[in-house]
């Protein structure tokens, strides 16, 4: 499989993103706007009014799958703007296809996180009886091994090594 400019230039900005995330936690809008300007002028400039409407759409899904999460309080702001500027890249069912990698990514990602911050013993016997709870009374209610101790989650790693994933799971035409 052969990438186009427009996936290299989304690529790029997910290198970007997942390195300045890392580091800092954050995704700034520095990077999250001209993203999602570029996923849109790139995608209209190669495909015309269609490749517009393509862009629009993707933005529009990525945007709305992780607002939810982000109105939860699960998933930070510049997670979502990064989400739909790569929704301006993929279009409306690529995004779909990658957030469903990202979800898997993000999860791993997140045990990763939380076993080296607590402990591997205490994080696996925290995930067994997260599991039996979850089973026997159908209710999730912790979220973290103890409340409000949770590490954060550079979630761009995730969206960056999810939407990669897509790219194999799914190639693009």
């Amino acid at each position: 499989m052969e990438l186009t400019l427009v996936q290299y230039l989304l690529l790029a900005f997910l290198g970007i993103a997942a390195v300045v995330d890392f580091r800092t936690y954050r995704i700034p809008n520095w990077l999250t706007g001209p993203a999602i300007l570029a996923g849109i002028t790139l995608n209209t400039v190669t495909m015309q009014f269609p490749g517009l409407v393509f862009s629009l759409e993707g933005a529009a899904v990525g945007l709305s799958m992780f607002v939810v999460l982000y109105v939860c309080g699960w998933m930070g702001a510049g997670d979502v703007k990064l989400f739909a500027a790569v929704g301006s890249f993929l279009g409306p069912s690529q995004t779909i296809s990658a957030a469903l990698i990202i979800a898997l990514v993000g999860g791993l990602l997140a045990f990763l996180v939380l076993g080296f911050h607590q402990g591997w013993r205490k994080t696996c016997l925290w995930f067994w009886s997260y599991v039996q709870t979850m089973l026997l009374t159908r209710s999730a209610q912790r979220l973290t091994p103890e409340q409000g101790t949770a590490p954060k989650v550079p979630y761009a790693v995730a969206i960056g090594l999810g939407t990669i994933g897509s790219y194999w799971w799914y190639p693009l035409g």
